[in-house]
């Protein structure tokens, strides 16, 4: 089917493909359930039996143009590389985006899961400038500025789950200790039985409620940095409703300068379960365009 690309979000807990053909019709779906143990071997091995299979359901091995990835971890995006991940085991300077070119002879793209969401998330708002919060199994961020996402000197800003809000607080996969992500992320919050609804004024109660301060004050703080008028919460976490995002927001705003929180909106992301996977959709396209254009340039 040409001009249909693959989107991939490869998580800490599973992995979703969603196919859109030339006019942005999903056209293929596949989940399977991912772990920890999913190092580099296995991951480019069920990629690409999942591109494989979409290339059956599809029409055969042209029906699939390229490939988007967003993977759980640091990526250089104009290298092709997934540097490191604390979801994933076994992860360090791979060249990713090479390797499931080779397999899949296919162009791929690469770049942080949160990254792919926020692009998808752009697309829908047109935002010119936005802070990106996925608070999940953990708990990343993007950044777009001047209408375009910011991926840093080295593509790997926008990692705000690991943003210290205790010096000596709980240690953490990263190495360092008093990352938000212990304290605010899914798996943070299920480690202590929470739930949304307990609290007799609608408010978060016992360790969401920490979770949600803990959450309030990194955002905060990235708010004096930045000064964007935007911020938008998604991920499981988030989709728990408005009661959760009005708790975030009113402990970022404690945290910020008054002018700065005042300015500043507050909203659910808009992409959903899925956003991740479109957006890497969007990469792919981007990943395809690429290919084409240094074809034509070697032509001539």
């Amino acid at each position: 089917m040409a001009g249909t690309v693959l989107g991939i979000d490869l998580g800490g807990t599973k992995l979703l493909a969603i196919g859109l053909d030339a006019g942005g019709r999903e056209v293929y779906r596949r989940r399977e359930l991912t772990g920890r143990g999913l190092g580099p071997e296995l991951a480019l091995a069920l990629i690409a039996e999942i591109v494989d299979d979409a290339r059956r359901t599809l029409g055969g091995p042209d029906a699939i143009d390229a490939i988007g990835l967003g993977f759980p971890g640091l990526v250089d995006h104009h290298r092709g590389v997934a540097r490191s991940s604390v979801m994933l085991d076994g992860w360090h300077e791979v060249e990713l985006a090479a390797q499931l070119t080779a397999r899949v002879d296919a162009p791929c793209a690469i770049d942080n899961d949160v990254n792919v969401a926020a692009l998808h998330e752009l697309a829908l708002r047109g935002s010119s400038a936005l802070l990106f919060v996925a608070v999940g199994t953990g708990i990343g961020g993007a950044l777009v500025l001047d209408g375009k996402l910011w991926r840093g000197a080295h593509g790997l800003a926008g990692e705000i789950g690991h943003v210290a809000i205790a010096r000596d607080g709980r240690p953490c996969n990263c190495g360092r200790r008093g990352c938000v992500n212990r304290y605010a992320s899914g798996t943070a919050i299920d480690q202590l039985d929470d739930q949304l609804d307990g609290g007799p004024d609608g408010q978060p109660d016992g360790g969401l409620a920490d979770a949600t301060a803990a959450l309030g004050s990194a955002i905060g703080s990235a708010l004096n940095l930045l000064d964007v008028p935007l911020v938008v919460l998604g991920g499981g976490v988030a989709e728990r409703g408005p009661t959760y995002l009005e708790a975030v927001a009113a402990h970022a705003r404690r945290e910020c300068f008054r002018e700065i929180g005042l300015a500043c909106t507050f909203e659910l992301a808009r992409g959903g379960y899925d956003a991740a996977a479109l957006g890497a959709a969007l990469l792919a396209r981007q990943a395809r365009h690429a290919a084409s254009s240094g074809s034509m340039r070697e032509r001539t």
